[in-house]
C-alpha cells in the first residue's frame, strides 16, 4: 500500500513538472541576461519574435515585458 501511495505521488509530481515546463511561455529562454525583460538583441534569437517585436512592444520602449511577451505566437 505504501509503495503504491508513493509511486502514484511521484508518477503526480512528474506530471506536473512536465506540464509546467510544456506550458511554460519560454520568458527566461530569451531573457538571456535575466532583467526581466527581453531586448531586441535577446529576441534575435527567435525569428518570430523578431516578426512580432514592435507589435509586442506595446509601451514602445524596445523591451518586452513579461506581459508583452505572453501575446507573443511562435
Amino acid at each position: 500500500m505504501m509503495k503504491t501511495a508513493m509511486t502514484m505521488m511521484t508518477a503526480m509530481a512528474l506530471t506536473v513538472l512536465a506540464t509546467q515546463a510544456i506550458a511554460g511561455d519560454g520568458f527566461e529562454k530569451y531573457d538571456t541576461d535575466g532583467d526581466g525583460t527581453i531586448s531586441l538583441n535577446e529576441a534575435t534569437a527567435n525569428s518570430a519574435l523578431m516578426g512580432q517585436f514592435k507589435v509586442l512592444d506595446s509601451n514602445g520602449d524596445g523591451l518586452l515585458s513579461r506581459k508583452e511577451f505572453s501575446e507573443f505566437n511562435g
